[in-house]
């Protein structure tokens, strides 16, 4: 090593210690902040708690007020309806079904948008529900109306005001505790029944559980004196309400006209922070109770890993940068050295570097490839060599097919002059057909009205060669002549068709019908014979990978077509075939529709 090689190495140690040094500087920097962050953290954290469940609290407040108000109006207006009036005041055997079906259809047409039962309790101790109850529903409803205060006096007092009372579900004692709202039926200043409306307690717990940020956090609907008439749904078991502490919240928030705030309270043997809300419309206060841990937890969390992950960082840098020193950064600087050596013409000293093995790996690829530059070198002429031979070889293939063309126009010429039309007209379809061939023999596509050319020259040349006339009729619109196909697509499904469908044992006139149209953005080419036909297990096999082993077979070109379909342009388009034995062969090709002006606009796209 040269004595500016070590100097520039010891430079570059340089930087990397002091590059260590700022990053210790940071992480001692961010520890530092996220110790000063951590303490006035509990604060934030807890008035952001506030924030978000009071904002949880006032959008479940509305929600329970607005279903409550909308049973009251339900009840009020059910209570007065004049139809089910009517039916309460005229007993007899049909009047419980009558009764049920009133119900049910102010129901509906009150298009009631909450899951409620619905009774009616008559003076007769007679229940009406929708839906309906059994015998032991009834029972359950009367003991459970019976007991409660206001059941005794109810006629006497006022008949427009609504009774809500919280008790347990008359259909299961160990569900949800349900609301029930009251109301007496009046007709003439007289009692004749008693609405009640159960609303399931389920749905309030439900609604509770928006109010939840963590699955320690209870919330609950307590009532004036203190009894718990809802709680969210998954509750703590062990959680006891302690009414005395519970109590000088209450008292306190009402003395000072507050529907809102938060206390510490003690309930069963925790410490909870408590926030409550006075629901609208209600005697019933919203109460969450949020664990004091749950408080403080974030900003523990954040203290501890940060003082974590800063030691695991101290003690990882000073170790990862002097591996990276003596491994990595010394090593380059070798490297370096080699490849200006070999980029000033000298040919690099060997260097045996123990590591790293993706270092490793570059230190034998820079050796491997400055010896393998001169083989490109030599290998770049061989081939510039290569490619002049086969430009000539190219050149003399080109000329060959010339050769035939104008040997088949002498042959032409001359049999015309000796008048033998029938040999000049097969040397005509030939010489046609050799055109076609040979004109632009990089060209993968033609028109179909070229393709219908090549394929009409190829049938008068096969009428000639067996001297039997073949029908041909071509039914193509105007625009399928125009569409572009790949190159030597016809004449193939017209080969098979004489030489296989007009072979022996055919009897009769050989008929080809050609026919093409544009549906739906495809060109239908459709080639149909009256030939011998094709067997059904020979049909199948077709296209199910069982190719025929003669070359000389009637599937060959018919499987490599379809091959080629498939490759150029996938399903659906293709080949399909429909034959009877003896009768006929339906040769059908589906190709896009294209072009040749959209298949440039698609190239130059």
């Amino acid at each position: 090593m040269s004595v500016r090689d070590g100097f520039r190495a010891l430079l570059s140690s340089w930087k990397l210690f002091l590059f260590i040094l700022f990053s210790l500087l940071v992480l001692f920097l961010i520890s530092f902040q996220g110790y000063v962050v951590s303490k006035p953290s509990t604060k934030k954290i807890e008035e952001q708690y506030n924030r978000i469940i009071e904002a949880n609290m006032d959008s479940v407040s509305v929600n329970v007020s607005n279903d409550l108000n909308y049973i009251d109006d339900f009840a009020r207006t059910l209570s007065n309806d004049p139809d089910l009036i009517e039916v309460l005041q005229r007993p007899g055997a049909d009047m419980k079904e009558n009764a049920e079906k009133q119900i049910r259809l102010f129901t509906e047409n009150y298009h009631l948008r909450l899951p409620v039962n619905i009774q009616i309790y008559d003076n007769y101790e007679n229940v009406f529900a929708y839906p309906s109850l059994n015998l032991w529903e009834e029972q359950r409803l009367k003991q459970i109306v019976s007991k409660f205060p206001w059941f005794i006096q109810r006629v006497v007092l006022d008949n427009n005001y609504l009774h809500w009372n919280v008790t347990t579900d008359f259909h299961n004692e160990q569900a949800s505790n349900a609301l029930y709202v009251s109301k007496n039926i009046i007709r003439n200043s007289q009692s004749i029944g008693l609405l009640v409306i159960e609303l399931n307690g389920a749905l309030i717990e439900r609604l509770l559980n928006r109010v939840q940020i963590h699955p320690d956090n209870p919330i609950l609907i307590i009532s004036p004196d203190m009894q718990v008439l809802f709680h969210n749904e998954k509750a703590p078991a062990s959680l006891r309400l302690d009414a005395e502490s519970l109590r000088g919240f209450y008292q306190s928030a009402k003395s000072g006209n507050q529907d809102r705030g938060s206390a510490d309270v003690s309930l069963s043997g925790m410490q909870y922070h408590l926030i409550h809300k006075q629901i609208a419309a209600t005697p019933w206060t919203m109460v969450s109770l949020i664990p004091p841990g749950l408080l403080h937890a974030d900003s523990v969390s954040i203290w501890r890993i940060s003082s974590i992950m800063t030691v695991l960082s101290v003690i990882f840098i000073i170790v990862f940068f002097a591996v990276l020193y003596t491994k990595v950064t010394l090593p380059l600087h070798q490297l370096s050295r080699v490849i200006r050596n070999a980029g000033n013409g000298r040919t690099p000293d060997a260097y045996h570097y123990k590591g790293f093995k993706e270092i490793e790996t570059l230190s034998r690829g820079i050796f491997q490839f400055i010896a393998e530059i001169q083989q490109q070198f030599e290998t770049i002429k061989r081939g510039e060599g290569e490619k002049r031979k086969l430009e000539l070889r190219r050149l003399q293939e080109q000329m060959r097919p010339h050769f035939w063309h104008n040997s088949l126009n002498s042959l032409r010429f001359l049999a015309v002059l000796h008048g033998d039309r029938t040999m000049a007209d097969a040397l005509l379809s030939l010489t046609k057909m050799l055109d076609y061939t040979l004109k632009n023999t990089e060209v993968l596509y033609s028109t179909l009205e070229e393709e219908k050319e090549y394929a009409m020259s190829y049938v008068r040349f096969q009428e000639i060669r067996s001297m039997q006339p073949i029908q041909v009729r071509l039914e193509l619109d105007e625009p399928s002549l125009q569409a572009q196909v790949p190159k030597f697509t016809l004449q193939p499904i017209v080969e098979n068709a004489i030489m296989h469908g007009f072979a022996s044992p055919f009897v009769g006139e050989p008929r080809i019908t050609i026919s093409a149209a544009v549906r739906d953005g495809s060109l239908i080419l459709e080639t149909t014979d009256n030939g011998n036909g094709i067997e059904p297990a020979k049909l199948h096999a077709l296209f199910h990978r069982e190719r025929p082993r003669s070359p000389r077979s009637s599937g060959i070109s018919l499987i490599n077509m379809q091959q080629r379909f498939r490759l150029e342009y996938g399903k659906p388009y293709g080949i399909r075939i429909e034959s009877r034995v003896r009768e006929y062969t339906d040769v059908t090709v589906n190709l896009p529709y294209v072009t040749a002006d959209r298949q440039k606009e698609g190239i130059s796209g």
